[in-house]
């Protein structure tokens, strides 16, 4: 039997923030039963397929972006779990359709997603021990308003806006289950009490090859692997 680890997939996910009220709020969802990340409260996001560096994707998502996959990655599994579509000219209501599906309907419509409305904040990967390990860029996107919010059944139980204490809360008290980038990340957004001051930080990170460094441990704009931060 092989020692060797797991190769860690590529995955992205992105933190969509808005301020309406007292504050900043983040929106999380609750991922069905089952699977490896099935019962925990999450940001929206997923795997990189090999269609988010396709033809489509790339007619879909603008901007010129080395990460381009993880942009198209993320933008695509907000609007699936979450029809919510980072367009241009804001967030519109996505199409029903998923995967490639999805981006030649977007093509269709003209309704481009911008890639631009990503802040890169930091990349996580999975430990080498763990069964099943990801290579996940953590993005930023700042929205407006109070966009009705589509939850996909097939792969969520729901999905809503909250502020990261109150998130933060609910995973102390036990009822929300989350692995701990999410936990780390929210600590992260609990930080600042403006969104300028959230998207400040995430833009003006010092950005290794592997994501943001030389912060302090515990927090999320850092690549961590294992149980050290880089």
């Amino acid at each position: 039997m092989s020692n060797l680890p797991v190769e860690a997939r590529p995955a992205a996910t992105v933190m969509v923030v808005r301020d309406i009220g007292p504050g900043p709020e983040v929106l999380v969802v609750t991922r069905r039963s089952g699977g490896f990340f099935g019962g925990l409260t999450a940001f929206p996001g997923g795997g990189v397929e090999d269609f988010d560096d396709g033809h489509l994707a790339r007619a879909v998502v603008t901007g010129v972006h080395d990460d381009l996959p993880f942009r198209a990655a993320a933008l695509r599994e907000l609007a699936e779990e979450t029809s919510l579509a980072v367009t241009t000219g804001g967030v519109a209501r996505a199409p029903e359709e998923r995967g490639e599906a999805l981006y030649r309907a977007l093509v269709g419509l003209s309704m481009p997603l911008s890639g631009e409305s990503l802040t890169y904040v930091s990349t996580w990967v999975t430990p080498e021990m763990a069964p099943r390990r990801y290579d996940t860029r953590f993005y930023l996107a700042i929205i407006d308003g109070d966009p009705e919010i589509r939850v996909d059944r097939a792969e969520l139980v729901s999905a809503g806006w909250t502020t990261a204490s109150a998130a933060l809360e609910m995973h102390d008290e036990g009822a929300w289950r989350m692995f701990s980038p999410t936990v780390a990340h929210l600590a992260w957004l609990a930080g600042f009490p403006t969104l300028e001051s959230m998207s400040s930080a995430a833009r003006n990170a010092a950005k290794s090859p592997f994501g943001p460094s030389e912060d302090a441990p515990g927090q999320t704009t850092g690549v961590r692997i294992g149980d050290e931060w880089k």
